[in-house]
């Protein structure tokens, strides 16, 4: 099974070509250099290689989207002391059958000893099985593999595949479906890691969109309830699912690209709402260490508009994604937080990530990975007070290296006709709950007794590692239910403010529940306890929480009178 095939090596070989050895030990590790699961292990596979210098290892590129050059900064980027290889062919994931990235194959003497993952998740943090490094401490010990072949999770190699006649095709079938559901965020600059805005990367991503669809996984979207209700709404029909994974199996065909759709890629600098009127920076980086608790920073931008601004949206562009949990805005019309960034020697000013440390004026919303903007309704803003100063209280989660934020901007919006509602938020929030060690399916909920008449114009639920399902209902004075958001699959990395198509009446005395399920259990992948532990409010990711936002109008407030 070993020789040489027809591959280039791009760092690290004695000499051009590659061969894999009848002799030693050998360690192949399929990579790609825009795939999520295959980039979080690299920094642990250069862990593991540094513990076996018997063992030689290669992080070898195989697809046929990725050139030699691409592979070739990619491994220097990670500072990748190994081998680097471009199986421009993909004739080596050929040889072993490597479908997907990242896959580690052990070779011993020319023999396949073991075949599959590097561990079981993409957090290390939530690593429990550590499959590659066992597999070697096992051959360095003499002893067999225990385990020689694993299941692996990542992105499909994009392999040179036959287009088939009469087959579905990308100008005429993909790309519709796409500009409508991915390109959004797949995009130069978007929130998705590669771009789907053109043929040849979506053709090349063909696989794992099928993949993607047909497992429910993309395009991301939670509710399971109220189809329809919600703005930007993002849910894939049955017959647009069947198309996607048609073009797939047909080898991506690319059909008359001149007829092709042109994809919806943001105007204004790539911003999502067009050409803003005002963006503020933070213009101080801020390094964030690799492992570690988590750390709040609070950053002062000074807006110094000569009159009161009225705010129809506020689209925010995050630093360093990998690292920023999320965001909440403060407005300082007292010049309190200038006075906290000047007595901190940091970039900002520290926060225990229970406020700005200060009484804040009001807000202009947050971020957190999944949110979207959107203009307000016609009539409805933010009130930013003339001479205010915007705080960004920013919640640092540790990603296992050293990464440093570039500064987040954020892009202001104003009204352009007369004002009648002010936008005002209310938190249903429960602080006081302990979530028993092993328990599956605990429940906390937290209610509002609307107090007048309003109407709602969005929510957004907030949850840790533990949370499972989030619902929230809103119980009407003659007793009817009606059902805000219902979510079943709970992801803390896609926290979305799910907003409502038409404001959504609220009359008084209506009763707005909060039901927040968490799973304190082993088996939940990502619980951050091994064993589990009681969790209780805290601040840390490691801790938990239960809010849920919701934004809303007076029924009898017209600013315009």
């Amino acid at each position: 099974m070993a020789g040489a095939l027809a591959c280039a090596c791009l760092a690290g070989c004695a000499s051009r070509g590659f061969e894999t050895p009848d002799k030693g030990l050998r360690v192949l590790v399929f990579a790609g250099t825009s795939c999520p699961m295959s980039n979080a292990r690299i920094p642990r596979l250069i862990e593991i290689a540094s513990k076996h210098p018997e063992a030689k290892f290669a992080l070898v590129n195989s697809n046929r989207n990725e050139s030699a050059d691409e592979a070739a900064d990619h491994a220097r980027r990670f500072d990748w002391p190994h081998e680097a290889v471009k199986d421009s062919d993909h004739r080596l994931a050929d040889r072993y059958g490597v479908e997907r990235v990242p896959t580690a194959v052990v070779l011993q003497d020319g023999r396949v000893r073991y075949k599959g993952r590097i561990d079981d998740h993409k957090a290390e943090e939530f690593v429990k099985s550590r499959d590659l490094a066992r597999a070697l401490e096992e051959l360095a010990a003499g002893r067999p593999v225990s385990v020689p072949e694993t299941p692996v999770e990542g992105c499909a190699i994009a392999r040179r595949v036959k287009a088939a006649s009469e087959a579905a095709t990308y100008a005429r079938d993909a790309a519709p479906i796409l500009n409508r559901h991915c390109v959004t965020c797949h995009q130069p600059g978007g929130a998705g890691p590669v771009s789907f805005a053109d043929y040849p990367t979506s053709s090349a991503w063909a696989a794992n969109i099928k993949s993607a669809v047909t497992d429910g996984r993309m395009p991301p979207w939670k509710p399971v309830s109220n189809p329809g209700m919600y703005h930007n709404e993002r849910r894939l029909s049955k017959e647009e699912i069947e198309t996607l994974a048609r073009w797939a199996d047909a080898g991506a065909p690319a059909g008359d690209l001149s007829a092709a759709p042109a994809p919806p890629i943001h105007a204004g600098g790539g911003w999502v709402l067009g050409e803003p009127d005002a963006v503020l920076k933070v213009e101080t980086p801020f390094e964030v260490e690799a492992k570690g608790r988590d750390v709040y920073r609070c950053y002062v931008l000074r807006t110094n508009f000569e009159e009161r601004k009225w705010v129809a949206a506020v689209e925010v562009r995050v630093g360093n994604s990998r690292v920023v949990h999320h965001i909440i805005s403060y407005l300082d019309t007292f010049g309190q937080a200038e006075a906290r960034d000047r007595a901190d020697d940091g970039p900002g000013y520290k926060s225990n990530g229970a406020g700005p440390g200060i009484l804040p004026a009001g807000t202009l919303g947050g971020w957190a990975p999944g949110n979207y903007p959107r203009r307000l309704p016609d009539g409805v803003a933010h009130e930013l007070p003339r001479g205010a100063a915007i705080v960004l209280e920013t919640h640092y989660h540790k990603s296992g290296r050293a990464e440093v934020d570039r500064g987040t901007e954020i892009a202001l919006y104003f009204a352009k006709g007369p004002v009648r509602k002010q936008v005002r938020y209310r938190l249903l929030m429960n602080r006081r709950f302990t979530i028993p060690a092993g328990d599956a399916a605990h429940e906390v909920s937290a209610t509002w007794r609307v107090g007048e008449d309003v109407h709602a114009l969005d929510v957004m639920p907030h949850m840790h590692l533990l949370g499972r399902e989030a619902r929230v209902t809103a119980t009407l004075a003659d007793g009817r239910e009606q059902d805000l958001l219902s979510i079943r699959d709970w992801d803390f990395n896609w926290q979305e403010t799910y907003q409502f198509k038409d404001p959504l009446p609220l009359p008084r005395g209506t009763v707005v529940t909060h039901r927040a399920v968490y799973d304190n259990s082993e088996r939940n992948p990502v619980n951050p306890s091994r064993p589990p532990k009681p969790a209780r409010w805290g601040e840390q990711t490691t801790d938990e929480m239960c809010i849920a936002f919701i934004a809303y109008t007076l029924d009898r407030e017209d600013l315009s009178r």
